[in-house]
């Protein structure tokens, strides 16, 4: 019998990318995506999670980001990281590799259903469970008000969740043990309902042991299922597949099986782009990406680019800064930083994001929508870089009247659905907000956040420092703030002694020594983006220009300063013992014994001279 809830109250329900922006995972792992309003999102590191997830887990923040709890199928911790209310023993298995799935109630800000699944170790016996949290519980830490309520049994270990056409209810999609049967159950206002819609498509999943284990992925857009499992595991170096359907996220059918093989893979996980458009599909030694949305198989098959990778990969997971996260087990995850990229421009990074503990072999699960939904959000086209002036585009799949509240973050706002707006100065960045509100779909309101630059990218004045090598005129010269690599601007360094170079690092010798003032100009083909800098490079030859104190007597007690001169601008004294400061060039020296001090003159290319005087400061 399943569990109806009626949606007897006056909230609203609100989508927002920032309820994933918190991940526990592994062996008490975790990842904080929190940087601040429209800050792209840098995760950090955390170790304060109190949950052992050998294979699934999932976590669910407010609208605002913050913690609200977090399980890996079997218990529910709460935001204190402490067991919730009657948050033990609910129905999932530690071994499932898809072990749970948050989702929250449409309509009810409080209530979040947690759907669960068993493992092949209890021969799925279990099945699909949901339980209920009622975040108003136990002082608003949360409680557990109803759990193992039964979906169907057996099941798999893949369980998954896309939003609703409607962009406010969410399908719930499950997969019956050796079979080709899927099952998508609604959850909307009135909560999970009895019956789902049945689709029987695609292989019969009843060719080996393993054939249960594996995943769903879902597109962003809500167009797509991926299905993977385990190979056989007593075939070595054996074959497996993939398969990708078409779903309807308005009446919740998935049809249209695409069964995707390469000899000599195995996979069992995988991950699509924020765009839907590419699929990452990972196997144990590597990963692959695909054209996921080309008509047929054989389009789909020879559009794979194989990535180098950490071996053992088993998580994959689109997350809030638009990258996808994948994770062998240990301390270090790789990191694909461009996934809507084709090929190897994707930037896949092996170890790239650090551990504080180990992962293991999954990610939280979320809603498809969570990170990159495209269709309840906006878009921006530059229509003028110098003056600033951005075409936004609201975009929804919510039913019912919308409404559209825009707040552009310098003090003006809009009612359009697709409105124009000038940005003084232009040269900034803005973090622009829009809500979006339905007449229906739970009184639904939708709210984005973006950091929007309207010269079309995080364009700064440019900055460089410099490093040399005195005897050979030789120096490296480094751009700090490389931020434009658009291919309409470039970089231009102007060296002073009638030569240029484009390169972004370049090297430089200097035949002749003296004082050469570098540019460093950005190009662009909007001249009104057009900027440099410029600075003073000493490459003067120090030999013979640098003097100091002669010899002098003072009594014990008795303070005298130091004068030393040259064409550097970095002085360092040795020994520091009885200076006043030892990196001027005219300290007050206070020595107690007869001291001998040394000076290093040098300039910011790193060119030095030394010069000292016997005794120098005697004392009488």
């Amino acid at each position: 019998m399943l569990l109806i809830t009626a949606c007897l109250h006056n909230g609203s329900l609100t989508l927002n990318a920032q309820k994933n922006n918190i991940w526990y995972f592994g062996a008490q792992s975790g990842l904080d995506f929190n940087t601040g309003p429209g800050v792209p999102a840098i995760p950090v590191a955390t170790g304060n999670s109190v949950m052992i997830a050998d294979e699934g887990c999932s976590s669910i923040c407010d609208n605002n980001g913050r913690l609200l709890f977090y399980t890996n199928g079997v218990n529910v911790y709460n935001r204190n990281h402490v067991l919730m209310l009657n948050g033990s023993s609910i129905g999932g298995n530690i071994s499932a590799f898809q072990s749970s799935l948050i989702v929250p109630y449409p309509g009810n800000p409080n209530l979040y259903y947690i759907f669960t699944a068993d493992a092949i170790e209890n021969s799925y016996a279990n099945g699909y469970r949901y339980s209920v949290v009622d975040m108003s519980g136990d002082n608003g830490n949360g409680a557990v008000t109803s759990k193992n309520g039964l979906l169907s049994a057996p099941g798999t270990e893949r369980l998954a969740a896309c939003r609703h056409a409607n962009g406010a209810d969410v399908w719930v999609i499950t997969n019956d043990d050796s079979s080709n049967t899927f099952r998508t159950w609604l959850v909307s206002c009135s909560g999970l309902q009895p019956s789902p819609v049945v689709s029987s498509v695609g292989e019969i999943m009843n060719q080996h042991e393993s054939m249960g284990v594996g995943a769903f992925r879902i597109s962003p857009d809500g167009k797509q299922i991926c299905q993977t499992h385990f190979p056989d595991l007593t075939v070595p170096g054996g074959s497996n597949f993939f398969q990708i359907f078409d779903f309807d996220n308005l009446t919740g059918v998935i049809s249209n099986p695409k069964k995707i093989s390469v000899t000599g893979s195995n996979y069992i996980n995988g991950e699509f782009s924020p765009n839907s458009q590419l699929f990452y599909a990972v196997r144990l030694n590597g990963v692959d990406q695909f054209q996921i949305k080309l008509p047929t198989i054989a389009n789909i098959t020879s559009s794979r680019t194989g990535l180098a990778s950490s071996n053992n990969l088993f998580g994959a997971q689109l997350a809030p800064d638009g990258k996808i996260y994948l994770s062998p087990t240990g301390l270090a995850l790789d990191v694909i930083n461009n996934p809507d990229i084709i090929g190897t421009g994707c930037d896949y990074r092996v170890a790239q994001q650090s551990l504080l503990k180990p992962a293991m072999l999954g990610f939280p699960a979320f809603v498809n929508d969570a990170s990159a939904n495209p269709y309840n959000g906006f878009a921006t086209q530059i229509l003028d870089s110098c003056t600033g002036t951005v075409q936004f585009t609201g975009q929804s799949n919510m039913s019912g009247v919308l409404s559209w509240q825009w707040d552009f973050g310098d003090g003006n706002i809009s009612s359009l659905q697709n409105p124009v707006h000038t940005f003084v100065p232009a040269r900034s960045n803005y973090t622009v907000t829009l809500i979006i509100l339905s007449s229906v779909a739970c009184n639904g309101t939708i709210t984005k956040t973006k950091t929007v630059s309207p010269t079309g990218s995080v364009f700064s004045k440019p900055d460089f420092r410099y490093f040399g090598g005195c005897d050979s005129g030789y120096i490296r010269f480094e751009i700090i703030n490389p931020v434009d690599t658009n291919a309409a601007r470039k970089y231009t360094w102007y060296f002073d002694d009638g030569t240029t170079s484009e390169e972004l690092n370049p090297k430089h010798i200097y035949n002749h020594p003296g004082v050469y003032n570098v540019k460093l100009k950005i190009k662009s083909t909007t001249a009104c983006l057009v900027d440099s800098t410029t600075k003073a490079v000493d490459m003067s030859d120090l030999t013979g220009t640098a003097s100091i104190t002669a010899d002098q007597v003072i009594f014990a007690g008795q303070t005298i300063k130091l004068f030393a001169t040259g064409p550097g601008n970095h002085y360092e004294w040795n020994p520091a013992a009885g200076l006043d400061n030892a990196f001027i060039a005219t300290p007050k020296a206070s020595p107690t014994s007869t001291t001998t001090y040394k000076v290093k003159i040098s300039t910011d290319v790193g060119c030095f001279v030394e010069k000292s005087e016997a005794n120098c400061c005697r004392t009488g």
